[in-house]
Parts: structure tokens; C-alpha cells; sequence
């Protein structure tokens, strides 16, 4: 059932959020481009009345310089407007302690911290200062790795400079080669932060993950299903036309459309879907290994030169029992079978004394 925007006071909680709508839900464009693009996307979630907060990008961190990095402080006032004409709160991204002071000074509602960001905790200590004693609430994304304690430590050092409301994001994490989902979900590191930090709501950006809009559901979905508090969505009036994350925005149609599924009670995945996505997840890792076997193979390279240098033999029959001891031990703490991963061990390191021999006669 849809709900009537409404303005949120500053006694108005995350948890109370939450209480009352089940989901806290912040969706809107990856940035703010124009004063009409805006405004017609508030005026749409307004109008599907299950959006709690409006969110575009005033400053955006590009990879490379002379890209749309953001329309700048001009954009605050076209996110004012769009709030004076919907009621619907609004929220950005900061990335330093200027950013946090235009914010403030703009009246935004809610601040989020990006991966990027995150990945630096001097930074993170500097935002984190610069908001000490306002009553605002903090999202923080994970980092761009895998770490844990480098997310934990980041929502930590905002907890510890007093803000109260403090949440946690999930956009995936960055992965070397490109693949079919933009960021690799790795859903067990969330997953392990909501049980480290059960107190605070931690949120699914699909979008982020994803990088395409028609994956963007099945992963919401999959988000949802595993108890995720929330989303945090790209939607743009017209995605083809944005100036920056065109491919994984939704049109507000398909957002409303999305959440009609997402939001219903007891609504389980379909196994299709729910397949695809493990697959996907799979492929990505399959990838990694194959990867990683690329960069071991230069790295046995490199030693086959040594020990012709050297007059060295290839089999080392000590370091070999060393590896098979090693993984033997790392396979039993990870739940893998020691034997299969023995036997795995073996091929590669046959494959490798093959290319070592290879080598070395080449370079005769």
C-alpha cells in the first residue's frame, strides 16, 4: 500500500523510518544535471508515495579528469525546490569537509558517504568532524575492497564524534576486470556487518552493483530477500540522456514498477531469478581464479629465471610439501575439502614445473 509523502522532522529517526514503513527507501538521479531533470523525478517518487528520501549527486568522483563531475553548489538549489514542491527530504554524497559545510549550509537531510571515501580513513575522520554535533543521519557505503574493519571503522568514527543516526550501504565491491555485475556483491561481507552491527539499518544499492538497469530488480530483490533494510536506487526521468551512470538508472515507471514486487509481504524470488543472480556471482568468481592463475603463472615465470641463473632445479620437493601442507590447512579453516583441494594443487603445480622446464629451455 502506498503511503503519503511527508516531511521528516529532526526527531524523525532512521528506526522510526523503519517502524513505520518496513523499508527506508532513498531513491532519485546518480546526480543532479539540470533544474527540470530534478524536479520531474522528486515529482514522480513524490507521487508514488513510498520514497523517504530524494537523492542526486552534487559532486561526483570520476576516474578520469574532464568528466561530468557534477553541477557544483548550483544544484542544491534545484534539490530545495524539487523538496519545496513534493515535501520530500534530500540527501547527497560527501567527500570532504568542504562538501559537508555546502551541505549543511543548503539544508540537505541526509549525508552519505561513498566507497571511495570510506577507503580513506583520514577523510572519513575529517567528514566525520566536520558533522560532529549536527542531527543528520550518516550513510556510510562499503569501501571499494572487501574489508570489514575498514567499514566497521568508518561507521565507528562517525558514531564516535556523536551522530547518532548512522547507517551502512551496500554498493558491492570493486573487481578488477569488467564482468557482468559492475561491483561483485560478495553479500557475506554485508551480511557479516549486520551481524557485527545489528543496531544500525544497512541498505542495498542494486544500482551500483548491478551497473545495468534490467539487473537492477532481480538484485533488489535478492537484497530484500536476505533482510536488507532498505534500497538506495538510481532513477532518472530520462536515463539515457544522464550525464553520468546512464546504463544502471531506473525511469520512475520502472521504479514504481519494482517496488509493486519488492514491497509486497512474503515474497519470495523466483528460482530463475534467484539462480541467475548465483550464477552471475559464480561467473565473477570463476573469472578471479582464472585471473589469479594468470598472475601466478607470470610469477612462475620469474622464477624459472632465477633458477636458471642460478643453475637451480626445478622441483623443489620441500617447498612442494610446504604448499600441499598449507592449503591442506587453509582448505580445513574455509569448510573445503582438503583431499579435492590436494588433488588441485597438484595439477597446478605439475602445469607449473611443465612452464618452468618450458621456459628454461627457451631461453637457453
Amino acid at each position: 500500500m502506498k503511503t503519503t509523502v511527508q516531511t521528516l522532522t529532526k526527531e524523525k529517526q532512521l528506526c522510526r523510518i523503519l517502524e513505520e514503513s518496513g523499508k527506508l527507501i532513498i531513491a532519485g538521479p546518480c546526480s543532479a544535471e539540470s533544474q527540470e531533470q530534478v524536479i520531474d523525478t522528486a515529482k514522480a517518487l513524490a507521487a508514488d508515495g513510498r520514497v523517504h528520501y530524494l537523492r542526486a549527486g552534487i559532486w561526483k568522483p570520476r576516474t578520469s579528469p574532464g568528466m561530468f563531475e557534477g553541477a557544483g553548489t548550483a544544484g542544491f538549489q534545484w534539490l530545495n525546490q524539487a523538496k519545496t514542491i513534493t515535501g520530500l527530504p534530500i540527501a547527497t554524497e560527501v567527500g570532504s569537509e568542504k562538501h559537508v559545510y555546502e551541505a549543511l549550509k543548503h539544508g540537505v537531510d541526509l549525508l552519505w558517504i561513498g566507497a571511495r571515501t570510506v577507503s580513506n580513513p583520514f577523510t572519513v575522520q575529517e567528514i566525520a568532524e566536520a558533522i560532529r554535533g549536527v542531527d543528520i543521519p550518516v550513510m556510510v557505503k562499503n569501501p571499494l575492497s572487501p574489508e570489514i574493519a575498514l567499514w566497521e571503522g568508518a561507521i565507528n568514527r562517525f558514531r564516535r564524534s556523536g551522530i547518532e543516526q548512522v547507517g551502512a550501504i551496500h554498493r558491492g565491491f570493486s573487481q578488477q576486470e569488467k564482468s557482468t555485475l559492475r561491483n561483485f556483491p560478495n553479500w557475506s561481507v554485508a551480511q557479516e556487518l549486520r551481524r557485527r552491527m545489528p543496531e544500525i539499518p544497512v541498505i542495498c544499492d542494486p544500482s551500483h552493483i548491478t551497473g545495468n538497469q534490467n539487473l537492477v530488480p532481480m538484485v533488489a530483490q535478492r537484497a530484500m530477500d536476505l533482510g536488507f533494510n532498505g534500497l538506495m536506487v538510481e532513477v532518472h526521468p530520462n536515463p539515457t540522456m544522464a550525464l553520468s551512470d546512464a546504463s544502471q538508472q531506473l525511469k520512475p515507471k520502472q521504479f514504481a514498477e519494482m517496488l509493486d514486487i519488492l514491497l509486497q509481504e512474503k515474497i519470495d524470488q523466483s528460482p530463475n531469478d534467484l539462480l541467475t543472480e548465483l550464477r552471475m556471482e559464480i561467473d565473477i568468481l570463476d573469472e578471479q581464479l582464472l585471473n589469479a592463475l594468470a598472475n601466478r603463472m607470470d610469477l612462475v615465470k620469474q622464477v624459472a629465471m632465477v633458477k636458471k641463473r642460478h643453475n637451480l632445479d626445478v622441483l623443489q620437493n620441500n617447498r612442494y610439501q610446504s604448499i600441499l601442507k598449507n592449503v591442506a590447512r587453509i582448505a580445513g579453516e574455509k569448510g573445503l575439502n582438503p583431499n579435492f583441494i590436494k588433488k588441485l594443487f597438484l595439477g597446478i603445480h605439475k602445469e607449473s614445473c611443465n612452464f618452468q622446464q618450458q621456459q628454461i629451455a627457451e631461453n637457453v
